[in-house]
């Protein structure tokens, strides 16, 4: 469990932990962290396929969400795959239809994650 130090925020859960990564697009859908604390990395793992490492583990996912700025317009829907924050790892899919597409050039991601830091039941 992470051993950070975090502000405190109302709501119905004890330890809840929020955090986002900017993340840009290079040729061949290759990631560049620009801006995530408690993320340690993200990889491409194939054609529009990615894992995110976190920095420190956790309890439990709540919360996935992407925002793309296009560099092109794609029609773009974002597909968590795993969530195994108690390994740091969350991996998802960027899609068009049915099909795990390339991110185009120039694209940021904005990722918006919310974790549970304590493993007190409501």
């Amino acid at each position: 469990m992470a051993s950070r130090y975090f502000k405190n925020a109302q709501a119905a859960e004890t330890g809840r932990v929020y955090t986002h990564a900017k993340v840009s697009i290079a040729a061949s859908g290759v990631p560049t962290v620009l801006d995530a604390p408690f993320v340690q990395s993200i990889v491409r793992n194939g054609a529009g396929d990615y894992t995110l490492t976190l920095q420190d583990s956790y309890n439990e996912l709540f919360h996935f969400g992407i925002v793309q700025l296009l560099a092109t317009n794609q029609d773009m829907t974002f597909q968590l795959r795993t969530a195994d924050v108690g390994s740091k790892t969350i991996q998802f899919i960027c899609k068009t239809a049915a099909t795990a597409t390339e991110l185009a050039n120039g694209t940021v991601l904005y990722i918006d994650i919310g974790l549970k830091n304590s493993s007190v039941a409501v």
